[in-house]
């Protein structure tokens, strides 16, 4: 069982591929998760660097069963976003709507979107307009963006947010969840133009993986992570 919105849909196992049932639109307001705070955070996690970066080679499984980590740079982190005056901070995994995502390593759920309203067009002009008269993409609307999300904390300073689903499974926050765990599905929540895909964000400290980083290196650095 699955929750989108606030209702429960049934899934279908056969042929081992999971679909979700179809849904009512939303009719109110959109709702989001406020974001958590990150008590796991020591000082020095923050620091850019190769020893930084390198401790969290091989830790991580890719989020989606059998796809391959992108290596084109528009799906990288750090690529321009230029409709909000921002930049990209994680890595999107294009996928069919409805694909199981898996937690990429153990950890404990600190955020998840049970409850879920996507916002409207015209909400979602507002907000990007607001963005590119300021030169920058607030933090509140970058969330929004993201659409319905499951954050997971790995300790030390590591979290994984998994971005855009189109439904979550029954998690609550503070549950220990093993790797390889399904969490949700993919979507395209927070902003249907582009598609639907993960948008798997690797969080250091209050900086994301790849921050930094350019060209071969961002490639490299990003296959690393996954065994």
């Amino acid at each position: 069982m699955i929750l989108l919105g606030a209702v429960a849909v049934t899934l279908s196992d056969a042929a081992g591929i999971r679909k979700l049932a179809p849904a009512a639109g939303p009719t109110s307001m959109p709702y989001y998760t406020a974001i958590p705070a990150i008590a796991t955070i020591p000082p020095d996690v923050g620091e850019r660097g190769a020893r930084t970066y390198a401790r969290l080679w091989g830790q991580f499984f890719v989020p989606l069963e059998g796809a391959d980590v992108p290596e084109d740079p528009a799906l990288m982190p750090g690529a321009p976003r230029d409709y909000r005056a921002g930049i990209h901070e994680g890595i999107d995994f294009p996928a069919p709507p409805g694909t199981a995502v898996l937690a990429a390593a153990t950890g404990r759920v600190v955020r998840v979107d049970l409850s879920f309203l996507d916002w409207t067009r015209e909400q979602q002009e507002i907000a990007l307009y607001e963005a590119l008269t300021l030169g920058y993409t607030p933090a509140a609307t970058l969330d929004r963006i993201r659409g319905r999300q499951v954050w997971i904390d790995h300790g030390n300073g590591v979290v994984t947010r998994y971005a855009h689903l189109s439904a979550v499974e029954r998690l609550s926050v503070g549950q220990l969840v093993e790797a390889r765990t399904p969490i949700g599905a993919v979507g395209s929540s927070g902003y249907p133009q582009g598609g639907p895909h993960l948008h798997f964000e690797l969080r250091v400290g209050e900086d994301y993986y790849g921050d930094g980083l350019s060209g071969d290196a961002l490639v490299r650095a990003v296959s690393r992570l996954f065994r």
